[in-house]
């Protein structure tokens, strides 16, 4: 009961923020429909929780469970050593063997035997649940709606970067941003999805800003965003790298589609480079190591959605497999594949998906123009697509985590939609449902 009645104190906060910042404010969307947005996230939050709790019960395996769990050895430093807990939270914990033996090896998930990526991604969970507990007082639903306020901001965040593309086409932006079926799921639970959506939102915001004008707030929020990105999903800063580049130089010549071929071939002849110098940053290297955990995985436990994929061990071995990685990440599972509830709604997004793009073929915007923001989201998507088809030979793992892949997709090819039109089609097709006010 205390658990409800706190919960419910926290979403009316959020409510209260979203109505009164004029962060969540536009001049075409009203208000509501964020806090709607809000609610609906929370509605999946738990729905993900009563999933986690009944339909897979291995509470210790579950992603939404076990960093919470993990986060309360933390936590409870506090009673004992405040000095402690605040280094841990802030990364300050340089004594390694001392915080080792007291804290971490207590965790299940801190430490993962084949996580060949020095920064790890789970730490940033447990720290991220540590912190709100001091707010939740250990309850768990406190929790969701912290990391679905915090995701918010950062759909709000990509709205805001995207608005300028979609003049005239708020509503649908609207829709692509916030209700994309995956990301909208995904993004609800009390997963490292919700940090990455906010710190992806603000990097970007804030990118653009700072190429426009200079801001020392905006540089640190940048800083920030980089920091919660690489220990959480690296790879998204990795497929980040071109479209930086690639607009960075757009500032320097008129021409986008050049510029951004540029950036495309500055950033493989350096992976190559790097490579060929065997550079232990190298990214051929990472992606080859990343397939590998997964292989490791896959041999390891019992996992259901595992697909063929041969072991990387050359460069030859990721030229050769691209083609079908980004069948993989763009088209599976299919409908056939669908062994879970999980898969079966990716299954039918993707679905929905090719749909859209056929719509688009017949009524798309004429006399557009493409935008570096266009280039930008189009080769995220591409490189985000390439490296997850290349490291995940798990089909529940992709369908998790193409959901940026999904987005920026969207956001590149919805601005060539052409919404009037459609709805003109839609009105003499299906007259019976248009009423004229």
């Amino acid at each position: 009961m205390i658990e409800i009645g706190l919960t419910i104190f926290y979403i009316l906060i959020g409510c209260f923020i979203i109505s009164r910042s004029n962060f969540f404010k536009f001049a075409t969307i009203p208000t509501y429909w964020i806090i709607i947005i809000f609610g609906i996230k929370i509605i999946l939050s738990i729905l993900i929780t009563l999933i986690y709790t009944y339909y897979y019960s291995d509470r210790a395996v579950a992603d939404v469970f076990k960093y919470f769990d993990d986060s309360k050895i933390m936590f409870d430093a506090l009673k004992t050593n405040v000095l402690d807990y605040n280094q841990m939270v802030l990364g300050l914990d340089l004594n390694s063997a001392y915080f080792h033996e007291h804290y971490y090896s207590k965790m299940h998930y801190w430490n993962r035997v084949n996580n060949s990526n020095f920064l790890s991604d789970t730490h940033v969970m447990i720290r991220f649940n540590a912190i709100v507990r001091l707010f939740s007082f250990g309850f768990y639903h406190v929790h969701n709606v912290f990391i679905n306020f915090l995701a918010l901001i950062g759909l709000i965040a990509i709205f805001k970067v995207f608005s300028k593309l979609y003049i005239g086409k708020e509503k649908l932006l609207f829709l692509i941003v916030f209700l994309t079926p995956s990301l909208l799921f995904w993004g609800s639970g009390l997963l490292k999805e919700g940090l990455v959506i906010i710190a992806l939102g603000l990097f970007l915001l804030h990118f653009f800003k700072i190429a426009e004008k200079w801001s020392f707030i905006s540089l640190l929020l940048i800083m920030l965003s980089c920091v919660i990105i690489l220990f959480s999903k690296m790879i998204i800063l990795i497929a980040l790298i071109p479209g930086i580049l690639g607009f960075l130089i757009h500032k320097k010549m008129k021409n986008i589609l050049l510029s951004y071929l540029y950036a495309t071939v500055i950033v493989i002849a350096t992976s190559l480079i790097l490579y060929f110098i065997n550079h232990p940053l190298n990214p051929i290297d990472i992606i080859i190591s990343k397939q590998q955990d997964f292989i490791y995985l896959v041999e390891k436990m019992d996992v259901r959605s595992a697909i063929y994929q041969p072991k990387f061990n050359h460069l030859s071995d990721l030229l050769a497999y691209t083609p079908q990685a980004l069948i993989n990440v763009f088209l599976r599972p299919f409908l056939w594949e669908s062994y879970s509830v999980f898969t079966l709604f990716s299954a039918l997004e993707n679905i929905l998906i090719i749909l859209f793009c056929v719509f688009l073929l017949f009524f798309r915007t004429k006399n557009t123009s493409f935008s570096a923001l266009f280039y930008f989201s189009i080769l995220f998507a591409l490189v985000l697509a390439i490296v997850i088809g290349l490291t995940t030979p798990i089909l529940g793992a992709i369908v998790r985590y193409k959901i940026f892949v999904v987005l920026f997709f969207l956001l590149a090819i919805g601005n060539q939609f052409d919404t009037n039109k459609f709805l003109y089609f839609f009105n003499k097709v299906f007259p019976f449902l248009y009423k004229k006010h």
